[in-house]
C-alpha cells in the first residue's frame, strides 16, 4: 500500500473509532450517525469514490462533512471547508519529557503530552497517524518523535494545512497529496 493510501486508511479507521463504528464500503467509510464535532461523516478510501458512495449512508443535513481524501469529489450542495495535504513525517527529534496521558482504553491510541504540547497517535495497519497536535511550533519535532516511539517501527503520517503544513514541511515531512473537507 502506498503512503497516501496507508494514511487515508489509518485516518478513516481513526474516524470510525471516534464515531463508534460506521459502514465500510469499497470506496468510502461512512457514519449514519453524526460523529463528534470536528470529525467527518464520511472519508473516501478511493479516488474513484462518488457522491453515490457516500450520501445515501450519512445524515446529509446541515453540518454533514465529508473528507475527500483524494480531492476528486463533486458534492452538489456542499462547499469546501478547507483543503489540506497528506504528509509522511520524518523521524522527528526526540525530546525528554513526552509521556502518555493515562486514561485512554483503546490500545491503538496514545495521547501524548509534554508541557503545553499535546498530540494524538493512532496505530493503523501499516502506519501510525499523528493528529490533533497543539502546542508551540518548536514542539513539533518532539511530537513526531513521541508518536513514532509510541508505536515503534511504523511510519508516521497525517495531514495538515496552512501554517501547520508549513511547520511540518519545514521539519522534514513529505507531501503525499491533497485532500479536501466538504461541509453542507
Amino acid at each position: 500500500m502506498d503512503g497516501r493510501r496507508a494514511a487515508v486508511a489509518e485516518n478513516a479507521a481513526w474516524c470510525a473509532l471516534v464515531a463508534g463504528g460506521g459502514r465500510w464500503g469499497p470506496r468510502a467509510w461512512t457514519s449514519a450517525v453524526r460523529p463528534p464535532e470536528y470529525y467527518p461523516d464520511a472519508v473516501t478510501l478511493d479516488p474513484a469514490a462518488t457522491a453515490a458512495d457516500i450520501l445515501p449512508f450519512v445524515d446529509g443535513s446541515a453540518g454533514c462533512s465529508v473528507k475527500d481524501s483524494f480531492a476528486t469529489l463533486d458534492l452538489p450542495g456542499f462547499s469546501v471547508l478547507f483543503e489540506a495535504t497528506w504528509i509522511a513525517c520524518g523521524p522527528g527529534v526526540p525530546e525528554p519529557g513526552w509521556r502518555r496521558v493515562v486514561g485512554h482504553a483503546d490500545p491503538s491510541v496514545a495521547v501524548l503530552s509534554r508541557g503545553p504540547a499535546e498530540v494524538i497517535a493512532h496505530r493503523g495497519d501499516d502506519v501510525v497517524g499523528l493528529s490533533n497536535f497543539s502546542g508551540p511550533d518548536e514542539s513539533w519535532p518532539g511530537a513526531v518523535a513521541a508518536v513514532a516511539s509510541a508505536f515503534p517501527g511504523l511510519p508516521v503520517v497525517g495531514y495538515e494545512h496552512g501554517n501547520a503544513l508549513r511547520l511540518a514541511l519545514d521539519h522534514g515531512a513529505r507531501a503525499l497529496g491533497p485532500l479536501r473537507v466538504w461541509v453542507r
